[in-house]
């Protein structure tokens, strides 16, 4: 007779991987939480929640089932690891006797470390025609209600911690809420007053939800006792309660289709950004020519970036600074630059900070409007930001 494997227990992780697992979860839901911000398309924001579900509990499945009362089923809006023909298609009835069903009606997580071994719930045939044998099923809820059941699954015996469900729950009742309110926001388009309403709530909840998130990072950095955590996850939180501080400025700008002054909107912006910049330092803009509305956020948040790692890094040991923020119009392309009189950057910067988070922040931004990233050391550091310029 074969023997079976038994469950990968948490509690044998020694000190290390559970902060390296905490910390992957962490990273899963800032990032999932700073997409949801921007992201329009409600079916690759679906599928990126069950991305980072995956990746943040390292399993091999992850789905998002959706309940349709009107049906009394679940369909299957997102997944990832599943065969062709499942996602948006497979329906399953919310029955007490499956763990989904259980999720769903009494609101509770329902953890299962091997189907094989126990005999309280149906060892779902979708499981089985994929391999997996356990499974982890949480309730997503809204302010209107149940949204659905977010599940992970994995094909080998497993025992999920509590970090595990805490993460799960959050990161479905976030993508739920999410989905919610761009529904809402698509279906109320053609009523003007109704729309600028619905715009103030969700960034009312968008505001709430920043501060959600840089609350849950700052109280999980206590737990850590290696100085290096505790201070990446204090970057992370400052990062986020920065993106607060834009994100008034980053909404008045959504169309698309429209051009607004540079001049303009990065004198405000820097205004709003020297509270963050130390006394003695100057932030100065110049900026001339026009922006493309769909460049406007990542324009924003990239010169956010840069602003606030200069006013931290590149005056150490002096008591006056400045700090320049460029942009003009070059041909069919145009240039942003943030400029800096600072210490300049080290000799080997390009190894020490190719990973690091800020740095691959600006280079996902500057990926979303086709633009190119170069640093610089004269007289200080500059960033420029370039698009549809030869060098």
């Amino acid at each position: 007779m074969t023997r079976r494997a038994a469950p990968e227990e948490p509690a044998s992780l020694g000190p290390n991987e559970r902060e390296a697992a905490l910390r992957r979860q962490l990273t899963a839901f800032a990032q999932f939480t700073t997409r949801s911000l921007g992201e329009s398309n409600l079916d690759a924001l679906m599928t990126d929640a069950c991305l980072r579900a995956r990746a943040g509990v390292d399993v091999t499945h992850a789905k998002l089932l959706e309940y349709l009362p009107s049906r009394d089923r679940l369909i299957l809006r997102a997944g990832v690891g599943w065969k062709d023909g499942y996602v948006g298609q497979y329906e399953v009835l919310p029955d007490l006797d499956t763990p989904i069903g259980h999720a769903l009606a009494l609101s509770e997580p329902v953890s299962v470390s091997d189907y094989r071994d126990q005999t309280r719930y149906q060892y779902p045939a979708l499981l089985k025609d994929h391999g997996c044998v356990s499974s982890v099923n949480v309730p997503v809820q809204t302010d209107s209600g149940s949204f659905g059941v977010l599940e992970i699954d994995h094909t080998s015996p497993r025992t999920f911690s509590g970090d595990d469900i805490y993460f799960l729950t959050g990161l479905g009742n976030t993508i739920a809420q999410a989905v919610e309110l761009k529904r809402a926001l698509q279906a109320m388009t053609a009523a003007v007053d109704a729309k600028q309403f619905l715009v103030q709530e969700m960034n009312h909840r968008i505001k709430n939800n920043l501060s959600l998130v840089g609350a849950m990072l700052s109280l999980q950095a206590r737990r850590f006792s290696d100085p290096s955590v505790r201070d990446e996850l204090s970057k992370a939180v400052s990062r986020i309660n920065n993106l607060s501080l834009v994100h008034d400025r980053l909404q008045a700008f959504t169309s698309g289709d429209a051009r607004m002054d540079a001049a303009a909107h990065f004198q405000q912006l820097c205004e709003m950004l020297r509270s963050l910049v130390p006394a003695g330092t100057t932030l100065t803009s110049n900026c001339t020519g026009t922006l493309a509305g769909d460049c406007v956020e990542s324009l924003t948040l990239i010169v956010n970036e840069l602003v606030t790692n200069a006013a931290k890094y590149a005056f150490t040991g002096r008591e006056k600074g400045e700090i320049l923020v460029g942009f003009r119009e070059e041909g069919a392309g145009w240039r942003l630059w943030v400029q800096d009189d600072g210490v300049g950057l080290p000799p080997d910067h390009e190894e020490r900070s190719k990973n690091s988070f800020g740095r691959m922040l600006v280079a996902t931004f500057a990926s979303r409007v086709n633009a190119e990233v170069i640093y610089s050391h004269t007289k200080g550091t500059r960033v420029d930001v370039t698009r549809g310029i030869s060098r």
